[in-house]
C-alpha cells in the first residue's frame, strides 16, 4: 500500500462548523469572523479558549462531525488507487474521544482507508509525530500552516487545504488545494 499522512479537522471533517454550533448552544456569540484564533473569534481569555476546545474535543460531538467538502469522494478515489492513510490529529488524549473520532471517520469513509489513528493532546503541535516519518517524502495533508511547516522540516510533502484562516500563508514547499478533487490531481499526477 502507498501511504498518505493526514490531519482530520479542517481536512477530512468540518470541525469548525460543529464547534461554532456547540459554542452557540453554550451561549457564546462569535464577535470576529474569518479568524482561526478562537480567542479572537469569541473574545475569550487564552486559558478559557483552550478549556473550551478541550471540552468540545472530549465531548460526544466527536462522533458526529460532518465531512468537509468533497473529502469522501477524494479519499475513496485515493483508496481505489492503492493508498491508505495514517491519521495524525491534535484531538485529545482521552481514549473515548479517540474511539469517537475513529467511529466518525469510519461512518463517513468506511474502515478501509485508515492504517493508523494517532491522537495527540488538544492543540498539540505535530513535530514529534511527524518525526516518525522523517525524510520519507510522504504526502502530508493539513489545514494549519504551522503543521505544514513541521511537515517540510520532517522531509514530507505538505498539501494545504485552503481555508479563509490560512489564505495569507505562503510557502513554496507547500502545495495549496481548494478541495480533495485538486488534491487527488496532485497526488495521482505525480
Amino acid at each position: 500500500m502507498k501511504k498518505i499522512l493526514t490531519d482530520v479537522d479542517g481536512v477530512l471533517l468540518d470541525w469548525e462548523t460543529s464547534f461554532h454550533n456547540w459554542m452557540h448552544d453554550k451561549g457564546y456569540s462569535k464577535v470576529v469572523h474569518g479568524t482561526y484564533d478562537l480567542g479572537v473569534a469569541y473574545d475569550l481569555l487564552k486559558d478559557n479558549k483552550y478549556d473550551l476546545v478541550r471540552e468540545f474535543n472530549d465531548s460526544a460531538w466527536m462522533c458526529c462531525l460532518p465531512v468537509l467538502r468533497d473529502a469522501r469522494s477524494g479519499v475513496a478515489r485515493l483508496v481505489e488507487a492503492g493508498y491508505e492513510f495514517d491519521v495524525i490529529t491534535s484531538l485529545s488524549l482521552d481514549p473515548f474521544a479517540k474511539q469517537l473520532r475513529q467511529q466518525n471517520l469510519d461512518n463517513h469513509f468506511g474502515t478501509t482507508p485508515w492504517a493508523e489513528l494517532i491522537c495527540l493532546d488538544t492543540g498539540a503541535d505535530k513535530d514529534d509525530a511527524l518525526a516518525a516519518y522523517k525524510n520519507s517524502g510522504l504526502w502530508w495533508v493539513e489545514d494549519k500552516p504551522e503543521n505544514c511547516d513541521a511537515g517540510v522540516r520532517a522531509g514530507l510533502r505538505p498539501i494545504l487545504i485552503d481555508h479563509l484562516h490560512n489564505r495569507d500563508y505562503t510557502n513554496p514547499a507547500v502545495i495549496r488545494v481548494r478541495n480533495w478533487k485538486e488534491l487527488c490531481e496532485v497526488v495521482l499526477g505525480e
